[in-house]
Protein backbone atom coordinates (compact mmCIF):
# COMPACT_ATOMS: atom_id res chain seq x y z
CA UNK A 1 0.00 0.00 0.00
CA UNK A 2 1.33 3.45 -0.96
CA UNK A 3 1.96 5.91 1.86
CA UNK A 4 0.93 8.85 -0.32
CA UNK A 5 -2.34 9.79 -1.99
CA UNK A 6 -2.51 10.63 -5.68
CA UNK A 7 -3.86 14.13 -5.04
CA UNK A 8 -3.90 16.78 -2.33
CA UNK A 9 -6.36 16.54 0.53
CA UNK A 10 -9.67 18.37 0.39
CA UNK A 11 -8.77 20.92 3.08
CA UNK A 12 -5.40 21.85 1.54
CA UNK A 13 -7.00 22.13 -1.89
CA UNK A 14 -9.79 24.36 -0.60
CA UNK A 15 -7.40 26.63 1.31
CA UNK A 16 -4.71 26.47 -1.42
CA UNK A 17 -2.02 25.15 0.90
CA UNK A 18 0.92 22.93 0.13
CA UNK A 19 -0.01 19.31 0.89
CA UNK A 20 2.48 16.46 1.29
CA UNK A 21 -0.30 13.88 0.51
CA UNK A 22 0.66 11.58 3.37
CA UNK A 23 -1.82 8.82 4.24
CA UNK A 24 -3.96 8.65 6.21
CA UNK A 25 -3.35 12.26 7.33
CA UNK A 26 -1.25 14.93 5.68
CA UNK A 27 1.33 16.64 7.89
CA UNK A 28 -0.38 20.04 7.92
CA UNK A 29 -3.79 18.67 8.94
CA UNK A 30 -2.11 16.54 11.58
CA UNK A 31 -0.24 19.53 13.00
CA UNK A 32 -3.41 21.64 13.05
CA UNK A 33 -5.45 18.72 14.41
CA UNK A 34 -7.94 18.89 11.56
CA UNK A 35 -9.93 16.30 9.65
CA UNK A 36 -7.95 15.17 6.62
CA UNK A 37 -9.73 13.56 3.70
CA UNK A 38 -8.69 12.81 0.15
CA UNK A 39 -12.16 12.10 -1.26
CA UNK A 40 -13.99 14.51 -3.51
CA UNK A 41 -16.91 16.53 -2.06
CA UNK A 42 -19.37 14.16 -3.77
CA UNK A 43 -17.82 11.22 -2.00
CA UNK A 44 -16.13 9.82 -5.13
CA UNK A 45 -12.57 8.70 -4.63
CA UNK A 46 -9.87 9.52 -7.17
CA UNK A 47 -9.52 6.80 -9.77
CA UNK A 48 -5.92 6.09 -8.84
CA UNK A 49 -6.67 5.21 -5.21
CA UNK A 50 -6.36 1.58 -4.21
CA UNK A 51 -9.05 -0.18 -2.13
CA UNK A 52 -6.65 -0.14 0.79
CA UNK A 53 -6.25 3.62 0.53
CA UNK A 54 -9.99 4.10 0.30
CA UNK A 55 -10.45 2.23 3.56
CA UNK A 56 -8.20 4.63 5.44
CA UNK A 57 -8.67 8.08 3.97
CA UNK A 58 -11.98 8.92 5.62
CA UNK A 59 -10.82 8.44 9.20
CA UNK A 60 -11.17 11.53 11.43
CA UNK A 61 -8.53 13.19 13.52
CA UNK A 62 -10.42 14.67 16.48
CA UNK A 63 -8.55 16.06 19.44
CA UNK A 64 -9.36 13.29 21.89
CA UNK A 65 -7.67 15.14 24.74
CA UNK A 66 -10.07 18.08 24.39
CA UNK A 67 -13.15 16.41 22.99
CA UNK A 68 -16.25 18.59 23.16
CA UNK A 69 -19.67 18.59 21.57
CA UNK A 70 -18.63 21.57 19.44
CA UNK A 71 -15.46 20.15 17.93
CA UNK A 72 -16.87 16.68 17.35
CA UNK A 73 -19.92 18.29 15.74
CA UNK A 74 -17.58 20.11 13.38
CA UNK A 75 -15.68 16.90 12.67
CA UNK A 76 -18.82 14.89 11.87
CA UNK A 77 -20.26 17.70 9.76
CA UNK A 78 -17.04 17.78 7.74
CA UNK A 79 -17.30 14.05 7.21
CA UNK A 80 -20.90 14.39 6.03
CA UNK A 81 -19.84 17.05 3.53
CA UNK A 82 -16.89 14.96 2.37
CA UNK A 83 -18.63 11.59 2.14
CA UNK A 84 -22.07 12.68 0.92
CA UNK A 85 -21.87 16.24 -0.39
CA UNK A 86 -24.14 19.27 -0.14
CA UNK A 87 -27.70 19.45 1.17
CA UNK A 88 -29.24 18.23 -2.09
CA UNK A 89 -27.11 15.09 -1.99
CA UNK A 90 -27.96 14.51 1.66
CA UNK A 91 -31.64 14.78 0.78
CA UNK A 92 -31.11 12.25 -1.99
CA UNK A 93 -29.55 9.83 0.51
CA UNK A 94 -32.47 10.39 2.89
CA UNK A 95 -34.95 9.79 0.07
CA UNK A 96 -33.39 6.39 -0.62
CA UNK A 97 -33.57 5.54 3.07
CA UNK A 98 -37.23 6.50 3.38
CA UNK A 99 -38.06 4.55 0.23
CA UNK A 100 -36.24 1.34 1.15
CA UNK A 101 -35.78 1.06 4.94
CA UNK A 102 -38.55 3.19 6.41
CA UNK A 103 -41.48 1.11 5.05
CA UNK A 104 -40.49 -1.88 7.21
CA UNK A 105 -38.61 -0.12 10.02
CA UNK A 106 -40.25 3.29 10.63
CA UNK A 107 -38.29 4.52 13.64
CA UNK A 108 -37.71 7.99 12.15
CA UNK A 109 -40.47 10.51 11.55
CA UNK A 110 -39.98 11.56 7.94
CA UNK A 111 -41.36 15.11 7.89
CA UNK A 112 -39.54 16.30 11.05
CA UNK A 113 -36.31 14.74 9.81
CA UNK A 114 -36.42 16.72 6.56
CA UNK A 115 -37.27 19.86 8.51
CA UNK A 116 -34.20 19.40 10.71
CA UNK A 117 -32.11 18.55 7.67
CA UNK A 118 -32.43 22.09 6.35
CA UNK A 119 -30.36 23.27 9.33
CA UNK A 120 -27.66 20.63 9.15
CA UNK A 121 -25.01 23.03 7.82
CA UNK A 122 -26.08 26.22 9.61
CA UNK A 123 -26.83 24.72 13.03
CA UNK A 124 -25.27 21.26 12.92
CA UNK A 125 -25.92 18.71 15.61
CA UNK A 126 -23.56 15.73 15.75
CA UNK A 127 -26.30 13.16 16.24
CA UNK A 128 -28.36 14.36 13.25
CA UNK A 129 -25.24 14.43 11.08
CA UNK A 130 -24.46 10.92 12.24
CA UNK A 131 -27.94 9.78 11.23
CA UNK A 132 -27.23 10.79 7.64
CA UNK A 133 -24.04 8.70 7.65
CA UNK A 134 -26.05 5.73 8.94
CA UNK A 135 -28.43 6.23 6.02
CA UNK A 136 -25.47 6.02 3.65
CA UNK A 137 -24.47 2.73 5.24
CA UNK A 138 -27.93 1.23 4.97
CA UNK A 139 -28.24 2.32 1.36
CA UNK A 140 -25.00 0.63 0.31
CA UNK A 141 -25.13 -2.70 -1.49
CA UNK A 142 -22.42 -5.33 -1.00
CA UNK A 143 -20.15 -6.20 -3.91
CA UNK A 144 -19.87 -9.95 -4.53
CA UNK A 145 -21.54 -10.54 -1.15
CA UNK A 146 -18.83 -8.54 0.63
CA UNK A 147 -18.85 -5.15 2.32
CA UNK A 148 -16.70 -2.82 0.26
CA UNK A 149 -13.59 -1.35 1.92
CA UNK A 150 -15.18 2.09 1.72
CA UNK A 151 -18.33 0.97 3.54
CA UNK A 152 -16.34 -0.93 6.15
CA UNK A 153 -14.33 2.24 6.75
CA UNK A 154 -17.55 4.23 7.14
CA UNK A 155 -18.98 1.59 9.48
CA UNK A 156 -15.92 1.79 11.73
CA UNK A 157 -16.04 5.59 11.51
CA UNK A 158 -19.67 5.75 12.67
CA UNK A 159 -19.05 3.32 15.53
CA UNK A 160 -16.14 5.48 16.64
CA UNK A 161 -18.24 8.63 16.58
CA UNK A 162 -20.95 6.99 18.65
CA UNK A 163 -18.34 6.04 21.24
CA UNK A 164 -16.91 9.58 21.19
CA UNK A 165 -20.33 11.16 21.75
CA UNK A 166 -21.04 8.69 24.52
CA UNK A 167 -17.73 9.67 26.14
CA UNK A 168 -18.85 13.30 26.41
CA UNK A 169 -22.25 12.35 27.89
CA UNK A 170 -24.35 12.75 24.74
CA UNK A 171 -27.36 10.43 24.77
CA UNK A 172 -30.18 11.72 22.60
CA UNK A 173 -33.04 10.10 20.73
CA UNK A 174 -31.21 10.73 17.46
CA UNK A 175 -28.07 9.05 18.78
CA UNK A 176 -30.17 6.10 19.95
CA UNK A 177 -31.60 5.84 16.44
CA UNK A 178 -28.05 5.91 15.06
CA UNK A 179 -27.16 3.01 17.32
CA UNK A 180 -30.16 1.02 16.18
CA UNK A 181 -29.63 1.68 12.47
CA UNK A 182 -26.01 0.65 12.86
CA UNK A 183 -27.19 -2.60 14.47
CA UNK A 184 -29.55 -3.14 11.53
CA UNK A 185 -26.55 -2.72 9.23
CA UNK A 186 -24.67 -5.34 11.27
CA UNK A 187 -27.61 -7.73 11.12
CA UNK A 188 -28.04 -7.23 7.39
CA UNK A 189 -24.38 -7.95 6.70
CA UNK A 190 -24.09 -10.82 9.17
CA UNK A 191 -21.67 -9.00 11.47
CA UNK A 192 -21.86 -11.22 14.53
CA UNK A 193 -21.13 -11.04 17.42
CA UNK A 194 -21.04 -7.27 16.76
CA UNK A 195 -24.83 -7.13 16.32
CA UNK A 196 -25.41 -9.09 19.54
CA UNK A 197 -23.08 -6.79 21.47
CA UNK A 198 -24.55 -3.64 19.91
CA UNK A 199 -28.14 -4.50 20.74
CA UNK A 200 -27.21 -4.86 24.41
CA UNK A 201 -25.69 -1.37 24.35
CA UNK A 202 -28.82 -0.07 22.59
CA UNK A 203 -31.01 -1.39 25.39
CA UNK A 204 -29.00 0.34 28.09
CA UNK A 205 -28.84 3.60 26.13
CA UNK A 206 -32.62 3.53 25.65
CA UNK A 207 -33.28 2.85 29.32
CA UNK A 208 -30.88 5.63 30.34
CA UNK A 209 -32.75 7.98 28.01
CA UNK A 210 -36.19 6.88 29.22
CA UNK A 211 -37.33 5.66 25.80
CA UNK A 212 -38.66 2.43 27.28
CA UNK A 213 -41.40 4.11 29.34
CA UNK A 214 -44.81 2.51 28.80
CA UNK A 215 -46.76 5.67 29.56
CA UNK A 216 -47.11 8.19 26.76
CA UNK A 217 -47.38 10.94 29.34
CA UNK A 218 -43.97 9.98 30.70
CA UNK A 219 -42.53 9.86 27.19
CA UNK A 220 -43.94 13.30 26.40
CA UNK A 221 -42.46 14.63 29.62
CA UNK A 222 -39.04 13.25 28.66
CA UNK A 223 -39.06 14.14 24.96
CA UNK A 224 -41.04 17.41 25.21
CA UNK A 225 -43.60 16.69 22.49
CA UNK A 226 -46.17 14.14 21.41
CA UNK A 227 -44.40 13.58 18.08
CA UNK A 228 -41.05 12.87 19.72
CA UNK A 229 -42.76 10.60 22.25
CA UNK A 230 -44.20 8.52 19.41
CA UNK A 231 -40.81 8.42 17.72
CA UNK A 232 -39.17 7.29 20.95
CA UNK A 233 -41.78 4.55 21.35
CA UNK A 234 -41.12 3.32 17.80
CA UNK A 235 -37.38 3.36 18.42
CA UNK A 236 -37.72 1.34 21.61
CA UNK A 237 -40.04 -1.06 19.84
CA UNK A 238 -37.44 -1.40 17.09
CA UNK A 239 -34.77 -2.20 19.67
CA UNK A 240 -36.92 -4.92 21.23
CA UNK A 241 -37.76 -6.44 17.84
CA UNK A 242 -34.10 -6.40 16.83
CA UNK A 243 -33.01 -7.90 20.15
CA UNK A 244 -35.34 -10.85 19.67
CA UNK A 245 -34.20 -11.38 16.09
CA UNK A 246 -30.50 -11.09 16.97
CA UNK A 247 -31.03 -13.54 19.83
CA UNK A 248 -32.64 -15.94 17.37
CA UNK A 249 -29.72 -15.58 14.95
CA UNK A 250 -27.24 -16.05 17.81
CA UNK A 251 -29.12 -19.08 19.17
CA UNK A 252 -29.55 -17.42 22.55
CA UNK A 253 -32.41 -16.26 24.70
CA UNK A 254 -33.55 -12.61 24.61
CA UNK A 255 -31.55 -10.26 26.82
CA UNK A 256 -34.17 -7.62 27.67
CA UNK A 257 -35.81 -8.22 31.08
CA UNK A 258 -39.57 -8.68 30.88
CA UNK A 259 -40.06 -5.73 33.23
CA UNK A 260 -38.84 -3.40 30.47
CA UNK A 261 -41.03 -4.78 27.70
CA UNK A 262 -44.37 -3.12 28.42
CA UNK A 263 -43.41 0.00 26.48
CA UNK A 264 -42.58 -2.03 23.38
CA UNK A 265 -45.39 -4.57 23.54
CA UNK A 266 -48.19 -2.15 24.37
CA UNK A 267 -50.75 -1.50 21.63
CA UNK A 268 -51.80 1.87 23.02
CA UNK A 269 -50.41 3.79 20.02
CA UNK A 270 -51.81 1.45 17.39
CA UNK A 271 -55.16 3.12 16.78
CA UNK A 272 -56.42 4.24 13.36
CA UNK A 273 -53.66 2.55 11.38
CA UNK A 274 -54.33 1.07 7.95
CA UNK A 275 -52.29 -1.37 5.83
CA UNK A 276 -51.06 1.55 3.71
CA UNK A 277 -49.12 2.95 6.68
CA UNK A 278 -45.63 1.68 7.59
CA UNK A 279 -46.56 1.73 11.28
CA UNK A 280 -49.34 -0.78 10.62
CA UNK A 281 -46.82 -3.35 9.39
CA UNK A 282 -44.35 -2.35 12.10
CA UNK A 283 -46.96 -3.18 14.70
CA UNK A 284 -47.57 -6.54 13.03
CA UNK A 285 -43.83 -7.14 13.18
CA UNK A 286 -43.87 -6.27 16.88
CA UNK A 287 -46.66 -8.78 17.45
CA UNK A 288 -44.68 -11.47 15.63
CA UNK A 289 -41.64 -10.66 17.75
CA UNK A 290 -43.67 -11.12 20.94
CA UNK A 291 -44.47 -14.67 19.88
CA UNK A 292 -40.81 -15.13 18.99
CA UNK A 293 -40.00 -14.09 22.56
CA UNK A 294 -42.21 -16.94 23.81
CA UNK A 295 -40.46 -19.37 21.47
CA UNK A 296 -36.99 -18.28 22.58
CA UNK A 297 -37.98 -18.65 26.23
CA UNK A 298 -39.54 -22.05 25.50
CA UNK A 299 -36.38 -23.28 23.77
CA UNK A 300 -33.69 -21.74 25.97
CA UNK A 301 -35.41 -21.81 29.36
CA UNK A 302 -37.83 -24.75 29.17
CA UNK A 303 -40.09 -25.77 32.03
CA UNK A 304 -39.01 -28.95 33.77
CA UNK A 305 -42.26 -30.90 33.76
CA UNK A 306 -42.80 -32.57 30.37
CA UNK A 307 -46.59 -32.24 30.49
CA UNK A 308 -46.38 -28.49 31.05
CA UNK A 309 -43.67 -28.28 28.40
CA UNK A 310 -45.90 -29.95 25.80
CA UNK A 311 -48.85 -27.75 26.73
CA UNK A 312 -46.67 -24.67 26.35
CA UNK A 313 -45.50 -25.79 22.90
CA UNK A 314 -49.07 -26.48 21.77
CA UNK A 315 -50.20 -23.06 22.98
CA UNK A 316 -47.34 -21.37 21.10
CA UNK A 317 -48.25 -23.24 17.92
CA UNK A 318 -51.89 -22.20 18.26
CA UNK A 319 -50.86 -18.58 18.79
CA UNK A 320 -48.59 -18.69 15.75
CA UNK A 321 -51.30 -20.25 13.63
CA UNK A 322 -53.82 -17.58 14.63
CA UNK A 323 -51.32 -14.80 14.04
CA UNK A 324 -50.29 -16.07 10.61
CA UNK A 325 -53.92 -15.99 9.51
CA UNK A 326 -54.04 -12.26 10.29
CA UNK A 327 -50.98 -11.25 8.24
CA UNK A 328 -51.56 -13.02 4.94
CA UNK A 329 -52.44 -9.75 3.25
CA UNK A 330 -50.89 -10.15 -0.21
CA UNK A 331 -51.70 -6.59 -1.22
CA UNK A 332 -49.81 -5.07 1.69
CA UNK A 333 -46.29 -5.60 0.32
CA UNK A 334 -44.78 -6.47 -3.08
CA UNK A 335 -44.43 -10.12 -2.07
CA UNK A 336 -45.12 -12.23 1.00
CA UNK A 337 -41.41 -13.06 1.22
CA UNK A 338 -40.77 -9.34 1.85
CA UNK A 339 -43.13 -9.20 4.83
CA UNK A 340 -41.10 -9.07 8.05
CA UNK A 341 -43.98 -10.21 10.26
CA UNK A 342 -44.54 -13.31 8.13
CA UNK A 343 -40.80 -14.04 8.07
CA UNK A 344 -40.48 -13.76 11.85
CA UNK A 345 -43.50 -16.01 12.36
CA UNK A 346 -41.99 -18.60 10.00
CA UNK A 347 -38.69 -18.46 11.88
CA UNK A 348 -40.50 -18.85 15.20
CA UNK A 349 -42.55 -21.75 13.89
CA UNK A 350 -39.56 -23.64 12.49
CA UNK A 351 -37.58 -23.02 15.68
CA UNK A 352 -40.20 -24.46 18.00
CA UNK A 353 -40.91 -27.38 15.65
CA UNK A 354 -37.24 -28.24 15.23
CA UNK A 355 -36.92 -28.21 19.00
CA UNK A 356 -39.92 -30.52 19.26
CA UNK A 357 -38.49 -32.90 16.66
CA UNK A 358 -35.35 -33.31 18.75
CA UNK A 359 -37.10 -34.94 21.73
CA UNK A 360 -36.69 -38.69 22.22
CA UNK A 361 -38.65 -39.18 25.45
CA UNK A 362 -41.27 -41.91 25.56
CA UNK A 363 -44.93 -40.97 25.49
CA UNK A 364 -44.54 -38.00 23.16
CA UNK A 365 -44.10 -39.88 19.87
CA UNK A 366 -47.29 -38.41 18.43
CA UNK A 367 -46.06 -34.89 19.23
CA UNK A 368 -42.78 -35.55 17.44
CA UNK A 369 -44.61 -36.92 14.40
CA UNK A 370 -46.84 -33.86 14.38
CA UNK A 371 -43.79 -31.60 14.58
CA UNK A 372 -42.27 -33.30 11.54
CA UNK A 373 -45.50 -32.90 9.58
CA UNK A 374 -45.90 -29.22 10.43
CA UNK A 375 -42.22 -28.59 9.72
CA UNK A 376 -42.65 -30.19 6.31
CA UNK A 377 -45.59 -27.88 5.56
CA UNK A 378 -43.92 -24.63 6.60
CA UNK A 379 -40.71 -25.41 4.68
CA UNK A 380 -42.73 -26.28 1.59
CA UNK A 381 -44.64 -23.01 1.98
CA UNK A 382 -41.37 -21.08 2.19
CA UNK A 383 -39.87 -22.88 -0.80
CA UNK A 384 -42.93 -22.02 -2.90
CA UNK A 385 -42.78 -18.39 -1.77
CA UNK A 386 -39.06 -18.21 -2.63
CA UNK A 387 -39.68 -19.71 -6.07
CA UNK A 388 -42.44 -17.20 -6.74
CA UNK A 389 -40.27 -14.32 -5.53
CA UNK A 390 -37.34 -15.38 -7.72
CA UNK A 391 -39.60 -15.50 -10.76
CA UNK A 392 -40.71 -11.88 -10.39
CA UNK A 393 -37.73 -10.34 -8.63
CA UNK A 394 -36.78 -6.74 -9.40
CA UNK A 395 -33.77 -4.72 -8.17
CA UNK A 396 -36.13 -2.44 -6.23
CA UNK A 397 -37.49 -5.45 -4.35
CA UNK A 398 -34.00 -6.43 -3.21
CA UNK A 399 -33.17 -2.88 -2.11
CA UNK A 400 -36.23 -2.85 0.13
CA UNK A 401 -35.85 -6.40 1.41
CA UNK A 402 -36.04 -6.35 5.24
CA UNK A 403 -33.13 -7.86 7.14
CA UNK A 404 -35.59 -9.92 9.18
CA UNK A 405 -36.50 -12.23 6.27
CA UNK A 406 -33.07 -13.83 6.00
CA UNK A 407 -33.20 -16.16 8.98
CA UNK A 408 -36.27 -18.11 7.90
CA UNK A 409 -34.70 -18.87 4.50
CA UNK A 410 -31.45 -20.09 6.04
CA UNK A 411 -33.43 -21.97 8.66
CA UNK A 412 -35.47 -23.74 5.99
CA UNK A 413 -32.30 -24.75 4.14
CA UNK A 414 -30.76 -26.08 7.34
CA UNK A 415 -33.92 -27.99 8.22
CA UNK A 416 -33.90 -29.54 4.76
CA UNK A 417 -30.32 -30.70 5.25
CA UNK A 418 -31.13 -32.11 8.66
CA UNK A 419 -34.64 -32.83 9.83
CA UNK A 420 -36.36 -33.33 6.45
CA UNK A 421 -33.45 -34.65 4.41
CA UNK A 422 -34.78 -38.21 4.29
CA UNK A 423 -38.45 -37.32 3.93
CA UNK A 424 -39.90 -39.42 1.08
CA UNK A 425 -42.53 -36.81 0.22
CA UNK A 426 -40.17 -33.90 -0.23
CA UNK A 427 -37.82 -33.03 -3.10
CA UNK A 428 -34.98 -31.72 -0.93
CA UNK A 429 -32.59 -31.08 -3.82
CA UNK A 430 -35.09 -28.90 -5.68
CA UNK A 431 -35.99 -27.06 -2.49
CA UNK A 432 -32.37 -26.32 -1.65
CA UNK A 433 -31.74 -25.02 -5.17
CA UNK A 434 -34.67 -22.64 -4.81
CA UNK A 435 -33.60 -21.39 -1.38
CA UNK A 436 -30.15 -20.55 -2.74
CA UNK A 437 -31.64 -17.96 -5.10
Amino acid sequence: MSSHANHVCLRCRTQKRRCDKLLPVCSLCKRLNRVCCYTEPNGIVGSGDSPEAVSSISLPVPDLAQLTSANISHTIRTQVFTIIGDESRIRAVAAIYFRTIHPWFPILAEAPFYECLSHIFTHPSPDLSLLTLCMVLLGANPVKDEITPRMRSLYILVKGYIASLEAIDVNSLELLQCRLLLTIFEVGHGLYPAAYISIGANVRAAVALGANEASKAELEKTFKSSEKADEARCTWRGIVITDRYVSLESNKGPIIPKALLSGADSDSFDLALTPSKPLYHFNKLAQASRILEQVLTHVHDPVQHMEFFNDEAIQILKTLSSFRETVQDKDAVPHSLCYSAVAISRSALMTVLEFGCSFKASGIESCVVGSYRLMHNVVEELVNASESFAAQIRPADLEALPVFVVHCIYKAARVLLGVLRDSPRFDSRRANDILKI
